[in-house]
């Protein structure tokens, strides 16, 4: 990750005083190449294979193609890349055709191959990255074009469904082999897969919240440690044979024994 670190100070999408559209539990790893501002809706998600084995191959590849999705997954890890309110860059989008990245499609690559079953862990990460990208760019559970073909012996079972009226009208779940103009046929979940991976609760991990609710939550958090030690105070005077604890000195006690000497 560190390799990555002079490309950070290379984005400039930020602007002053708005909100960034960062997903909280996953990791800022920033890369200059977006594709520039969304021109259509609805809000979709489109998940697309790395087609390598390493979360680390495919940041070599992002190095040299500049073809960048929003996030990447792995076993482990949620990489964001771009903030959400800028368009990526994994899709093609030939001249003259449909808008593809720029549609206003928030992307990720799962780190695996199109051809072979997903890690249960991986597609548990994907899961938690899709509640967020749906609550908060308000993207149905939906898959429009229908699920993805799973893979025939490993190989692209053709079939796909392109269709390009959906694509432009309709937010939802796409595989990149569902997106009009072009010719990839990741992510190929089986059925159980993409039933998986709809099925993933929001995570746990702590969201934006309105300043008010986050002062109570830290309240909480600060009152439990002293109701602790308070219970464990009780339970050490309560315990047979144990020594007194000693009295605290006051102001008066020290006066006293001032006289008395």
């Amino acid at each position: 990750m560190h390799a990555f670190s002079p490309s950070a100070r290379l984005l400039t999408h930020r602007t002053k005083g708005k909100r960034m559209a960062k997903c909280p539990f996953a990791q800022w790893m920033p890369l200059p190449w977006s594709a520039g501002h969304y021109v259509a809706g609805p809000f979709k998600i489109v998940h697309h294979t790395t087609e390598g084995s390493t979360a680390a191959g495919a940041f070599a590849t992002y190095q040299q193609s500049h073809d960048i999705p929003h996030f990447t997954v792995d076993e482990q890890f949620i990489y964001q890349h771009l903030d959400t309110d800028v368009a990526a860059r994994a899709l093609a989008h030939p001249a003259g055709t449909v808008e593809t990245n720029r549609h206003s499609a928030i992307q990720f690559e799962l780190v695996g191959f199109a051809g072979r079953p997903k890690k249960k862990a991986s597609l548990t990460n994907v899961g938690r990255l899709c509640r967020w990208i749906e609550s908060t760019h308000g993207v149905p559970p939906e898959w429009p074009n229908g699920y993805p073909n799973p893979p025939v012996n490993g190989r692209d079972p053709g079939h796909h469904n392109r269709n390009e009226q959906n694509w432009k009208t309709k937010g939802g779940h796409y595989g990149h082999c569902h997106v009009p103009v072009n010719t990839h046929w990741d992510p190929a979940y089986t059925a159980d897969e993409v039933a998986y991976v709809m099925g993933v609760p929001a995570t746990d991990d702590v969201q934006l919240v309105a300043e008010k609710e986050t002062l109570l939550e830290m309240s909480r958090r600060t009152a439990t440690p002293r109701a602790a030690r308070r219970a464990v105070g009780k339970k050490k005077a309560a315990r047979p044979g144990s020594r007194k604890p000693r009295a605290t000195k006051t102001r008066a006690t020290k006066a006293r024994k001032k006289r008395k000497s």
